[in-house]
C-alpha cells in the first residue's frame, strides 16, 4: 500500500531503464591526475587565476625545456633563424593545412579560342557543357560561365525542367525549397 522513499522519489531508477540516462545528463566528474608540485607549474594570470601547466604524456622531458623549446617560442621565431632544435617537436600538433594541395594552374586563353569555345557552345549546348569546355581549355568553370554563357532558350529549358522537378515534390519538401531560397535571399 505505501511505497518505498527510493520508489516515490525517483521512479525510473525503481523500473531499471533510466540508468543510461542519468549518466548522459549528469556525467562523472574526475578527479585530476597531476597535481601541482611546484610553483613553477602554476602561473598567476592577470584576472587573478592561475594557469597550471601539466606534464605531457609521453616522454619524461617537458615540453618547456631548454632542450625542447614551448609550441609558442617556436612560432614566434623568425622563419630561416638558424636554431638547433627542429621546428617538428613530437609533442607538438601537426601543422595546420599540412597536406593542401596546391591550387592549379589555368591557362591564359586568346581572344580566338574563346570565341571557338562560344561557336561550340552554341553548336551543342548539352554536349559542350561548362565542365566539358574548362577541362578541353583547361580554365574554371566559372571562366566558361562568365565568358561562355548558356544560350536563353537552353537557360529557359533549365527554368521548365527546375519547375517541373518542384512541381512533383511534395508539399513538405516545396516548403523545405522555398525556406531555403528565403534564407539564401537574407545572406
Amino acid at each position: 500500500m505505501f511505497k518505498s522513499s527510493i520508489t516515490q522519489s525517483a521512479p525510473a531508477f525503481a523500473r531499471g531503464y533510466a540508468t543510461n540516462v542519468t549518466r548522459t545528463l549528469f556525467p562523472r566528474h574526475y578527479r585530476l591526475r597531476h597535481k601541482v608540485l611546484s610553483e613553477s607549474d602554476a602561473t598567476p594570470l592577470k584576472d587573478g587565476s592561475l594557469f597550471i601547466r601539466r606534464p605531457t604524456a609521453g616522454p619524461t622531458t617537458s615540453i618547456l625545456s631548454s632542450v625542447n623549446p614551448s609550441p609558442a617560442s617556436v612560432s614566434s621565431r623568425a622563419p630561416g633563424s638558424a636554431t638547433s632544435t627542429p621546428l617538428s617537436h613530437p609533442d607538438l600538433p601537426p601543422a595546420l593545412n599540412a597536406n593542401k594541395a596546391p591550387r592549379p594552374e589555368f591557362a591564359k586563353l586568346t581572344p580566338e579560342q574563346i570565341a571557338e569555345m562560344k561557336a561550340l557552345r552554341l553548336e551543342n549546348p548539352a554536349k559542350y557543357t561548362r565542365s566539358y569546355l574548362a577541362k578541353k581549355y583547361n580554365v574554371s568553370e566559372l571562366f566558361v560561365k562568365i565568358y561562355v554563357p548558356a544560350s536563353k532558350e537552353v537557360q529557359i529549358a533549365r527554368i521548365k525542367a527546375q519547375q517541373r522537378s518542384f512541381d512533383k515534390k511534395g508539399w513538405k519538401a516545396q516548403e523545405i525549397v522555398i525556406q531555403r531560397q528565403k534564407r539564401r535571399e537574407l545572406w
